[in-house]
């Protein structure tokens, strides 16, 4: 894997699979990397460490990018700090308590919705134009989103991180086509669920467990939950020379849960 671009500004990089993004891509040769965050600076500081020790230089920048006015400044910042930004990735997730209620969608307050799709939707709708303004000879941008929510009803109250990744995901084919000629490829990355300082780590601890369950049993048939790491070696192979003409797509690292049916029990599709 061959990553020649220089610089690089991961949104939401103070933990999780942000931290893990950032570090991979200093292991890959991104000589300068913008941590953002937004509440954690201890966080974002050992992520920082994390990308020094990894042979890279870096700088923090912070910020709400849930303000659409912030959201551009946090780019120009970076770019600036930087001198310029020829990768970007949205990987910002506001904590649970923000985007979530435990009840039946049509019941889910407005400004939690609003929160998800401002977090999400409208900061990539700003952040990434922005960003590819700054990338001189072709660039990568990427979103991590979260395809099942988007394109099932299930889980009642992901209402508002469901739409706004969907129109996310939407978004990276309309950019995709956009700014193609410029050489940048746009694409998101969609992981499975993982416990590891996300939104699901936020839940309680019996729905952890009964997770932990439900994908061992075999609904995820690799039997267990992604890793931040494996999320962010995706993230890199897409920034890398060999996915130079991948563009405009959602790619799954989820073990093959989407893969599973719903419409039958899981004995008849994996027998023991």
């Amino acid at each position: 894997m061959k990553i020649t671009f220089r610089t690089a500004l991961i949104t939401g990089s103070s933990r999780g699979i942000g931290r893990a993004t950032a570090v991979k891509l200093a292991q890959e040769g991104v000589a300068k990397i913008a941590i953002h965050y937004f509440t954690r600076r201890d966080e974002a500081e050992k992520t920082l460490a994390h990308v020094k020790d990894a042979g890279a230089d870096g700088v923090l920048v912070q910020g709400d990018t849930s303000d659409a006015k912030r959201a551009r400044e946090v780019v120009e910042e970076a770019a600036g700090k930087l001198g310029g930004c020829d990768i970007f990735v949205q990987s910002v997730v506001p904590t649970l308590d923000h985007i979530y209620e435990h009840t039946l969608a049509t019941e889910v307050p407005l400004e939690k919705w609003q929160m998800a799709y401002d977090t999400q939707a409208r900061a990539f709708f700003i952040g990434a134009p922005a960003a590819a303004k700054h990338m001189s000879s072709g660039g990568r941008i990427l979103a991590l989103s979260y395809t099942p929510g988007g394109v099932t009803g299930g889980w009642q109250p992901w209402v508002g991180m469901g739409s706004a990744k969907a129109a996310v995901e939407s978004m990276c084919r309309y950019f995709a086509v956009a700014l193609g000629r410029h050489g940048i490829t746009v694409n998101a990355v969609s992981p499975g669920a993982s416990d590891e300082t996300t939104v699901i780590g936020q839940t309680p601890q019996a729905v952890q467990d009964a997770l932990k369950e439900w994908v061992s049993a075999g609904w995820t048939p690799m039997r267990r939950r992604v890793t931040p790491c494996e999320v962010a070696n995706v993230c890199a192979l897409l920034c890398s020379e060999e996915a130079s003409f991948v563009t405009g797509q959602t790619i799954a690292v989820d073990g093959g849960s989407s893969l599973m049916n719903p419409d039958f029990p899981l004995a008849l599709q994996v027998p023991k």
